[in-house]
């Protein structure tokens, strides 16, 4: 509870299921997503879900923060790992931010 920062968090219970591996991944890349809008969003709330079907397992971090504009912001380190650790597992990652209107960090990942 270091910001205070209330965060919603929805997990589906088929997550369970998924090999060690993945879901230390997946914690990883939620650490990240989480551990930057502590930093950088000044957002009063966040959510986060991860869900599985068809054989895939979908993630989403939002939150109501400040944004930023992507094609005007230098990619940071821990960007550039939730990236790489995603198209390792042959899966893809999305980033959506508007300044003054949050940002929506998804991802698609294949089991």
């Amino acid at each position: 509870d270091r910001t205070a920062l209330p965060v919603s968090v929805r997990i589906a219970e088929r997550i369970d299921g998924l090999p060690l591996d993945l879901q230390r991944t997946l914690l990883r890349i939620a650490q990240e997503a989480l551990t930057n809008v502590a930093r950088h969003a000044q957002a009063k709330r966040v959510y986060v879900g991860l869900s599985a079907w068809d054989r895939r397992v979908r993630g989403l971090v939002t939150d109501d923060g400040r944004g930023f504009d992507p094609l005007h912001t230098p990619t940071s380190i821990g960007m550039v790992g939730m990236r790489e650790r995603i198209e390792l597992l042959g899966g893809s990652l999305s980033v959506e931010s508007t300044p003054g209107q949050g940002t929506r960090i998804s991802f698609v990942v294949p089991v």
